[in-house]
C-alpha cells in the first residue's frame, strides 16, 4: 500500500477554486446587466444623452460590484484553502504524536481520521506498524517467560543433585527459547 492522500485531492481543490472564481464573475456580470436601464430612448440624441448620463452613474455601480464579488471570492477561498488545508494539517500533527508515542514505546496505535481526511493510509500503515510490535513485544516477553521458568528449572535440578542428562535437556529447552527470542527480535529490527 502506498502512501498517499486522498485521491485527487488538489484536483478538487484547484476545481472548486475555479467554480467559486467563475460564480463570483457570473454574479458580477449579472449585477452590471441588472444596472443597466431597459430602453435608452428614441432617435440618436437621446441614447447619446441617455449613453452619457448611464457612463458616470455605471462607473461607480460596477466598481461596486466588482469590489464586493472580489472580497467574496478571496473570503470563500480562503474558508474552502482553510478547510482543505485541515484535512491534511491535523491530521499530519496526530500522525507526528502518534509516531513520538510510538517511539517511546507506546504501542497503542489508536490513530482514526474522519472519512474525508487525508492521510487515512498513513495512520492505517502506523496502526499496522503498533500492532505488529505489539505482538513481537509480547512474543519477547513469552519467551522470557519461559526462560525464566526453564532456569529456575535448571537450579532446582542442581539444587537436587540430579543427573548431568536431566541439566542438559533443560539446557536444550533453554537454548532453544533464547533461539527464538533471537528471531523475534531480528524481525522487529527489519
Amino acid at each position: 500500500m502506498g502512501l498517499t492522500t486522498q485521491k485527487n485531492y488538489r484536483l478538487f481543490l484547484y476545481l472548486y477554486t475555479l467554480v467559486i472564481v467563475l460564480l463570483g464573475a457570473a454574479i458580477a456580470g449579472w449585477g452590471v446587466f441588472w444596472l443597466f436601464p431597459p430602453g435608452l430612448g428614441e432617435g440618436y440624441g437621446a441614447v447619446l444623452a441617455s449613453v452619457q448620463g448611464i457612463g458616470k452613474v455605471l462607473f461607480w455601480k460596477v466598481a461596486i460590484i466588482y469590489a464586493v464579488i472580489a472580497l467574496f471570492i478571496v473570503l470563500a477561498m480562503v474558508v474552502l484553502h482553510l478547510f482543505y488545508s485541515h484535512r491534511i494539517a491535523g491530521p499530519a500533527y496526530r500522525i507526528g504524536r502518534e509516531a513520538i508515542k510510538l517511539g517511546q514505546g507506546n504501542l497503542a496505535g489508536n490513530i482514526k481520521f474522519r472519512q474525508k481526511d487525508n492521510l487515512t493510509d498513513m495512520a492505517d500503515s502506523l496502526n499496522d506498524t503498533a500492532s505488529k510490535f505489539r505482538g513481537r513485544v509480547k512474543a519477547v516477553k513469552d519467551c522470557l517467560a519461559v526462560i525464566e521458568t526453564q532456569t529456575k528449572t535448571v537450579s532446582d535440578l542442581i539444587q537436587q543433585g540430579k543427573d548431568r542428562e536431566a541439566l542438559e535437556h533443560a539446557a536444550e529447552k533453554i537454548t532453544g527459547n533464547i533461539k527464538d527470542l533471537e528471531r523475534v527480535l531480528s524481525e522487529m529490527r527489519t
